[in-house]
């Protein structure tokens, strides 16, 4: 740590000076441009010119699964390096056809080059290209649409939206990777939050209601497998009651993330009031009465245990909606 004592000149110029090991440890001249970024606590941080040098990191491979070339890969791609170079010694074809197919699964990753021994991968976006509410409304039209099919399929016992509704799930994986990618370049290098609209801390919420909307994804894919074990479609009571319950479950899904990005402090308060203290467990009585077959009972069960815990999600991005909003409120 060091201290400085204030300058003034000409009575209306401020200046402190630099200490001289740290200058010359960060190649400081005269003539250097040093970033200020004023921070949430009141501080000032005083950046140099970023370093030429690439944002670089090294994975060599071994006999690993896919499995664990996805998640070497994947943790690389989090943590916000540009270039990721892949090692081996003569890197195989089905090495490489999971180096391809993984990079094909995170945004903005692209093969930059190959030889025998390696494959270079690169990022071809920067944080800014994606700004964080975009990226969440984006996931939020998706986790709802996905929802909605589901439970079309479930009505329809239509197999084919089923199965694309699974597929979509990882549409949604790519986009909050890539915001939790973007939270850790933010954390990692201070001079990127000068070209955004969130500080740290705003951020950190909205990785977690990305994490919430990834969970909501989850489960409509979980609906739509439910579905898959149905040899017929269920009695449209049932049907009525499967509706009734997600409709509802999107309903304050949808108010939640509204509220989240309107930082809408009543807003989310009025979604809390009225998050129910017991659980809503449907009566599996009616379902056997209903005389379904024991798969589409369990169906039936998971069904109904997803849409709910859906809206429990919903509930979740309302408080990070509220705990956003607080700085502001307590400002005004």
């Amino acid at each position: 740590m060091y201290q400085r004592s204030v300058q003034v000149t000409g009575g209306t110029t401020f200046f402190v000076t630099l200490p001289k090991r740290w200058a010359m440890e960060m190649g400081i001249r005269g003539q250097s441009i040093l970033t200020l970024v004023p921070t949430d606590s009141g501080g000032l941080l005083v950046l140099p010119e970023r370093r030429k040098a690439a944002n670089e990191c090294h994975v060599t491979l071994g006999d690993w699964s896919f499995e664990r070339v996805q998640r070497e890969l994947f943790a690389r791609y989090i943590m916000g390096y540009d270039v990721i170079h892949v090692a081996g010694t003569r890197i195989g074809p089905e090495k490489r056809r999971m180096v391809r197919e993984i990079t094909q699964s995170l945004v903005g990753l692209e093969i930059l080059d190959e030889t025998q021994d390696t494959v270079v991968l690169s990022s071809v976006l920067k944080a800014q290209d994606f700004p964080a509410n975009r990226s969440l409304e984006r996931i939020f039209d998706m986790a709802s649409s996905m929802l909605g099919d589901a439970v079309n399929a479930v009505a329809a016992c239509d197999e084919l939206l089923a199965r694309d509704v699974v597929e979509r799930d990882s549409d949604v994986d790519r986009l909050v990777l890539l915001v939790e990618r973007q939270f850790s370049l933010f954390l990692r290098d201070l001079a990127i939050l000068d070209g955004t609209q969130l500080t740290k801390l705003q951020f950190l919420y909205y990785l977690n209601v990305a994490k919430q909307l990834e969970r909501v994804a989850d489960h409509a894919a979980k609906v739509s497998e439910a579905s898959l074990a149905l040899s017929r479609p269920l009695p449209n009571p049932l049907i009525g009651q499967i509706r009734e319950t997600a409709e509802a479950s999107q309903r304050v899904l949808a108010e939640a993330v509204r509220a989240f990005l309107a930082r809408d402090h009543e807003g989310a308060n009025d979604v809390l009031a009225r998050r129910r203290q017991a659980d809503e467990l449907y009566d599996l009585d009616a379902v056997r009465a209903s005389e379904l077959s024991e798969d589409s009972a369990r169906a039936l069960s998971i069904v109904l245990d997803s849409c709910l815990r859906i809206r429990e999600y919903a509930y979740n991005i309302a408080e990070a909606a509220l705990d956003v909003v607080i700085p502001d409120v307590c400002s005004g």
